[in-house]
C-alpha cells in the first residue's frame, strides 16, 4: 500500500486565531535504528529530539506534540513535508504496554496490531482532554513518520512545516487565593492556625463541615461545585482519609476499582479530565494529626527553620531498571536542572550505591533539608524498594529532621500514595517518633505505570524551575500538563492524572 506524507492538510473549522507555525527538522544523524535481540522480525527506529508513537501494537516511529486552546472540531492542522528519508527492509517495533512500578513483576504478553502496519496511521490526531476553567484543551500529534507494508519501508519526514490555527495552551500563572476546606465535624478543630495563617497572607478561607449522610460522593462533589460556581475557589482541601470522606472508583490501567478525588475537581462534564481546582487530602484521624501536618506548610511558607540550607538541595532515588530513558537518567536530568537553575546541591542515590542508598544513608541525607525529593522506582504501598537496601515505613520514624527543611516528595512508585494510614505517603505526612517527615507529598493510589510518571515528575521540577510557580499545586499540574504534551496516549495520560493525588497544602508558596 503506497502513501505520501507530501502536503497533508487535516480540515476543521476555520478560526480568525492567528495560526502557530513550526518547523519540523530531523537530520539523518539524528535517527537511530537497533534490531530487536527479542523479535527478529522487527527494529528499533528512533529520532533525537521527538517522541516515539504510544499506541500499544502500533509501529512506534517518531511523533510531535502540541496542547492547543480548543475543542478538536475547531482545529485545523496543516502538516507540510518538504523532504524524507526512506529507510529500506526496515519493520519498526511496536509500541508495548508500560512496565508496571509494583513491587511484584507483571507477565506481559508481546502485543503487536497488524491493522497498525497494513496501512498507515493518520498522520495528524486530535485528542481532546477536558476544560481548564472554560478554556478547552486538545492534544494535535503530528506522526512523522511511517511505515509502507509492500516496500517494507520506514518514511520520515526530515523536513517539514507544521501549522495550527489556534493559540497553544500553556499552563497559566495567575492570581490565586481562594480555599475550600472540607472537614468531618470532629477534626475541624485541626485547621485554626493554618485558617489564621492563611488569611493573615491575604487568602480567603471558606470551611465547611460535613457529617454522614451529607459527606456522600454526590453531595461532596456538589458542595464543591457550589463553592467553585459562586466563589471561584482556586484550592480545595478534604480533610479525612479514603473512608471518612469517600473517593471515587475509576477503572485505570492499574486497577479497575481506583481510589480518586479527580472527579470532585473537574467542572465541565464526563470528557473532562483537567481539574479546575488544585486539591489535596491531609490523612489524618485526630485534631493533633491535621495540626501538626498543616504546620509543616506555615513552617515551610514563614522559613522558619533552623537550619535553611535544604531550600538549595534535592534529593534524588533511582533503581538501575528502566530505559529510553533510564529511572537514572531521569533522576540526573531532575537533579542536573536543580544545580544548573537554583543551584543546589544534589543527593543522588543510585540503587547500585551499595553505601549510601539504604535506609541510614537516605536518612543521613534527609536530616540535612531538601525542598525536594524524587524518587523513581518499585513500590509496594508500604516502601521504596529500589534503594540498595528497600526503605520501609518502620525507617521514616529514624529521621531526625524536624530543625530542618522537610521535603516534598514527588513518589513515582506503586501503592504508596493511598489515602489511608500506615502507607508510605501518609506515614512520611504522619511520622511518629521523633521524626518530622515530609511537608507535602505527592503519588499514587494504586499500580502505576512506567514511564508516564516519571515524564511528569521531569515536568514537575522542568516547569517550575523556568516559571518559578508561586504554588505548590501549580508546579503539580504544569508537570502533568507537561506529560500530557508529550505522551501521545490519552487513556495513559488520564490514567496519571487519577493515580496521583497531594497530600499537604496545595497552595503552599514554594517561591525561595
Amino acid at each position: 500500500m503506497k502513501f505520501n506524507l507530501i502536503g497533508l492538510i487535516l480540515l476543521a473549522t476555520l478560526s480568525s486565531h492567528a495560526a502557530e507555525k513550526f518547523k519540523v527538522s530531523i537530520h539523518s544523524t539524528d535517527i537511530k535504528i537497533q534490531s530487536s535481540q527479542k523479535e527478529n522480525a522487527f527494529t528499533h527506529v528512533s529520532v533525537d529530539g521527538t517522541e516515539s508513537e504510544k499506541t500499544v501494537g502500533a509501529p512506534e516511529l517518531p511523533v510531535k506534540s502540541w496542547l492547543v486552546q480548543a475543542k478538536p472540531e475547531q482545529i485545523k492542522v496543516q502538516f507540510k513535508s518538504f523532504k524524507t528519508e526512506k529507510l529500506s527492509n526496515i519493520k519498526p517495533y511496536p509500541v508495548q504496554e508500560q512496565d508496571c512500578r509494583c513491587a511484584q513483576d507483571q507477565i506481559k504478553t508481546f502485543k503487536v496490531n497488524n491493522k497498525f502496519y497494513a496501512q498507515p496511521m493518520n498522520s495528524v490526531n486530535i485528542d481532546y482532554l477536558g476544560s481548564y476553567r472554560g478554556i478547552p484543551v486538545s492534544r494535535v500529534d503530528v506522526r512523522l513518520g511511517q511505515y509502507n507494508s509492500e516496500t517494507n519501508e520506514v518514511e520520515i519526514v526530515t523536513d517539514g512545516d507544521v501549522t495550527i490555527n489556534m493559540p497553544l495552551f500553556t499552563y497559566p500563572q495567575t492570581e490565586r487565593n481562594s480555599y475550600l476546606i472540607v472537614s468531618p465535624l470532629e477534626l475541624v478543630d485541626g485547621l485554626t492556625a493554618f485558617t489564621e495563617w492563611k488569611r493573615s497572607q491575604g487568602y480567603t478561607v471558606h470551611v465547611e463541615t460535613v457529617t454522614s449522610p451529607s459527606n456522600d460522593l454526590n453531595a461532596i462533589q456538589a458542595l464543591i461545585k457550589k463553592y467553585y460556581d459562586e466563589h471561584s475557589i482556586d484550592f480545595a482541601i478534604i480533610v479525612g482519609d479514603e473512608n471518612t470522606i469517600p473517593m471515587f472508583r475509576v477503572s485505570t490501567s492499574g486497577s479497575y476499582q481506583t481510589p480518586s478525588d479527580l472527579k470532585y475537581f473537574t467542572m465541565d462534564g464526563a470528557d473532562d479530565y483537567i481539574p479546575d481546582v488544585l486539591a489535596s487530602r491531609i490523612v489524618a484521624t485526630s485534631v493533633e494529626q491535621v495540626t501538626a501536618q498543616l504546620a509543616k506548610s506555615i513552617e515551610f511558607e514563614q522559613r522558619a527553620f533552623q537550619d535553611a540550607s535544604g531550600l538549595r538541595r534535592f534529593i534524588g532515588i533511582a533503581s538501575n531498571e528502566g530505559s529510553n530513558p533510564s529511572d537514572n537518567q531521569y533522576i540526573t536530568s531532575i537533579g542536573d536542572r536543580h544545580k544548573e537553575v537554583n543551584g543546589s546541591e544534589v543527593l543522588h542515590y543510585y540503587q547500585n550505591d551499595r553505601e549510601n542508598s539504604n535506609p541510614a544513608g537516605l536518612n543521613r541525607g534527609l536530616n540535612t533539608g531538601a525542598a525536594w525529593l524524587t524518587y523513581m522506582g518499585h513500590g509496594s504501598g508500604t516502601s521504596w524498594d529500589n534503594l540498595n537496601q528497600t526503605y520501609y515505613v518502620r525507617h521514616i520514624p529514624e529521621m531526625r529532621n524536624q530543625t530542618v527543611v522537610k521535603p516534598i516528595i514527588i513518589d513515582v512508585a506503586c501503592q504508596n500514595g493511598r489515602l489511608l494510614s500506615r502507607y508510605l505517603g501518609t506515614s512520611f505526612m504522619n511520622p511518629t517518633g521523633e521524626a518530622a517527615g515530609a511537608a507535602a507529598y505527592y503519588g499514587g493510589t494504586v499500580n502505576i505505570s512506567w514511564h508516564p510518571p516519571a515524564v511528569m515528575a521531569q515536568g514537575i521540577a522542568f516547569q517550575h524551575l523556568e516559571k518559578k510557580f508561586k504554588h505548590l499545586g501549580e508546579a503539580l499540574m504544569a508537570g502533568q500538563m507537561y506529560l500530557a504534551s508529550r505522551w501521545n496516549n490519552k487513556t495513559q495520560i488520564i490514567d496519571n492524572m487519577e493515580w496521583y493525588h497531594l497530600q499537604g497544602d496545595p497552595g503552599l508558596n514554594i517561591q525561595f
